[in-house]
């Protein structure tokens, strides 16, 4: 088959061109050029900008495909521009458009998890939530110029060439000898993520199942979600290090809750997507253990110690370790003023059942 793969060259993408490779198929990539991956060298490359029409236009010219899979760039202009040009049109889009994945007054809660049938943002929508709109009008644009299209909606990726990657917070921590990090409220935050490698087997399961998948919307991500405070711990143990996390409520640790946590801290607590849907129509199966991805991105990062992905745009922690080193210190002496200005009494540990010591009688707590 012809397939044009819009985008290719992030992290998932190169995953999704060798297993398009593997399978015999005529695999073209549609980008910027401003990334060109040594992996894909062997690969046709079309240079343009998948953002704007009349670039789209220009690029791909009168070609036509046997699959597209667009992974990059905006569905809104890509799906008319390649409407009747494919026989199959596979979206990649986002967890973001669910209602709820940005907590707003009159949308519902973001459930725990959340399933494809969940209602995404539609109406007028401001600030955040208007990011989610957008990604639902991508959405609609795609099946209204391809009805028989699949939409897969991922969560926050993790694997080689990031471009906001969440495990370098951890990594370089690590490096600089750091003893401590601050998580906001205690890192509890549950967010679904997917191994590239396993977000590109959820585009090889679409594409064995055509029939399945036709018109359909898909949640991508792991079967298990890890807490952010997991994670740290993970990436900190896997690189050999004893880093005490340290846990402060999020008005006070406002660096560590925007740069650590998505979007600045501006979504749901607990964003876990079920996959289920994909696992039992598609008969998807992880490529790798995700705990697998996470040591082996860990070794890459040692493979490669001149990256520092702290250079980019799209990263907003600064690892600014004294004002850490302050906020911490002023944190623990005002909990020390707090507990000592309040008499309590702690409570003892009482276990539920009665332990009586006499045959018929309540036990020493009347139970």
């Amino acid at each position: 088959m012809k397939v044009l793969v819009v985008g290719g060259t992030g992290p998932t993408g190169p995953y999704v061109v060798r297993g398009l490779l593997g399978r015999g198929d005529d695999v073209t990539i549609f980008h910027r050029g401003v990334h060109e991956p040594p992996e894909s060298a062997d690969v046709a490359h079309i240079h343009g900008d998948p953002h704007f029409r009349e670039s789209i236009d220009d690029a791909l010219g009168a070609r036509t495909f046997d699959v597209v899979v667009a992974m990059y760039g905006r569905l809104r202009h890509l799906a008319p521009a390649l409407a009747g040009r494919c026989g199959r049109f596979v979206a990649v889009g986002g967890v973001p458009v669910y209602q709820g994945f940005f907590p707003t007054p009159g949308q519902r809660a973001l459930p725990v998890p959340v399933t494809e049938d969940h209602p995404v943002v539609r109406d007028a929508a401001t600030g955040a939530t208007a990011f989610s709109r957008r990604l639902a009008e991508a959405e609609a644009a795609v099946f209204t110029h391809h009805p028989r299209a699949t939409v897969l909606r991922f969560p926050m990726l993790f694997g080689p060439n990031n471009a906001r990657p969440a495990e370098w917070s951890v990594v370089k921590r690590v490096r600089d000898k750091r003893p401590f990090m601050i998580l906001p409220d205690g890192g509890g935050q549950l967010h679904t993520r997917c191994a590239a490698a396993n977000a590109a087997a959820f585009v090889s399961a679409v594409l064995d199942a055509p029939e399945p998948s036709a018109g359909q919307v898909y949640n991508a991500g792991e079967a298990t979600s890890w807490s952010l405070s997991e994670w740290a711990a993970a990436v900190a143990r896997l690189m050999g290090a004893d880093l005490e996390l340290v846990g402060l409520p999020r008005e006070i640790a406002v660096e560590a809750t925007t740069a650590l946590l998505p979007l600045a801290g501006t979504t749901a607590t607990h964003v876990v997507v079920d996959t289920a849907k994909a696992r039992r129509e598609l008969g998807y199966t992880p490529a790798v253990d995700p705990r697998d991805a996470l040591a082996a991105l860990v070794a890459w990062y040692a493979d490669h110690p001149g990256i520092d992905p702290a250079g980019s745009p799209s990263f907003t922690d600064r690892f600014d370790y004294a004002a850490e080193d302050a906020l911490v210190r002023a944190y623990r002496s005002a909990a020390k003023t707090v507990a000592a200005s309040v008499e309590q009494r702690p409570a003892p540990p009482v276990h539920s059942m009665p332990h009586p010591r006499t045959p018929g009688r309540t036990d020493h707590r009347g139970r």
